[in-house]
């Protein structure tokens, strides 16, 4: 891998995508590289979280235990950033992370994500201005999502509120 693209994966992502080139590449740069083989634990399910992870080749499996049953919640490949939520806020980790196959990540640390953006304030405005729409979105798909289940029921939804 390059630095360039692993530029362009961070790039890729929606908290990231504001940032600049040179911003990237600070992450990049600064980020902790692993190589994982297959069967590896990368945590697991109620871990403290200290940041995400960046695949950048291979797979990780994400799986939730409930009563003692795993569930698969997806595969992360290339360009996913597991643990997101991690990167800006303490948090436990709400799945175990596995890997599949031979995978490369970044491991970035809330506190190289809070580095970037004390070196770089505007990043901080851009990057809540982006979170916010998001949430927003996420909002008006929950309110959608739940009229058309009030529906299914046969209730009307303004009689709910």
């Amino acid at each position: 891998m390059t630095l360039d693209h692993d530029v362009l994966l961070l790039k890729s992502i929606p908290l990231l995508a504001d940032f600049s080139v040179e911003q990237l590449r600070l992450i990049a740069f600064s980020a902790e590289p692993h190589t994982l083989p297959p069967g590896t634990i990368l945590f697991r399910e109620g871990a403290e979280a200290e940041g995400g992870y960046l695949v950048l080749s291979g797979a990780v499996r994400l799986v939730r235990e409930r009563g003692g049953v795993a569930e698969e919640v997806a595969v992360a490949g290339p360009g996913a950033l597991i643990g997101e939520l991690a990167l800006l806020c303490p948090t436990t980790r709400p799945v175990t992370a596995e890997i599949i196959e031979p995978t490369e990540l970044y491991a970035i640390t809330r506190r190289l994500l809070r580095r970037v953006l004390q070196e770089y304030p505007e990043m901080a405005e851009r990057m809540r201005a982006s979170l916010s729409l998001r949430l927003r979105a996420l909002m008006d798909e929950l309110g959608h999502t739940r009229a058309r289940l009030l529906a299914v029921d046969g209730a009307d939804p303004a009689a709910r509120r």
